[in-house]
């Protein structure tokens, strides 16, 4: 028996990852990067960009923190109908806490703002590894999709 699609096409879970050096001389690119492929995906705007954000802090933090030099990270995107999954893999499986910062220093913010950013974030780890994943639906707010080329 042969079975037909009825209604609207089912939704596509689109991805992307890269592996990475561990150098902060990278995520400039990562930005760039992550930025074309949410445009070839069809979004753009503030949330996109808040998504930009979110996967550069992710990036720098388990380079700066969880690598050692020349080392590898990995990050994955995934996104569903705008809703999209950040995921930052480093080979630290510590869960280590965010640092207090003073008003004067001028690091060790990043994970409050992707905490601010981000619609939902954590961490898992395992015995060799630790992935921080924050998620941001794309379409709440100022994002609306556009019509990818």
């Amino acid at each position: 028996m042969q079975m037909k699609a009825v209604g609207q096409p089912r939704p596509c879970l689109r991805q992307w990852r890269i592996t990475l050096t561990a150098e902060l001389a990278t995520v400039p690119a990562v930005r760039r990067d992550v930025r074309s492929v949410l445009k070839d995906w069809g979004w753009d705007g503030a949330r996109a960009d808040d998504l930009v954000v979110i996967c550069s802090e992710l990036v720098a933090n388990a380079i700066r923190h969880a690598s050692e030099p020349g080392g590898e990270v990995r990050l994955r995107l995934q996104e569903l109908e705008g809703d999209c999954r950040i995921e930052v893999l480093d080979r630290r499986p510590d869960l280590s806490l965010p640092r207090n910062c003073i008003a004067r220093d001028e690091s060790g913010r990043g994970l409050l703002l992707v905490r601010r950013l981000a619609d939902d974030m954590d961490v898992a780890a395992s015995p060799t590894t630790k992935t921080v994943w924050a998620r941001l639906n794309l379409a709440a707010d100022e994002t609306t999709p556009r019509s990818a080329p």
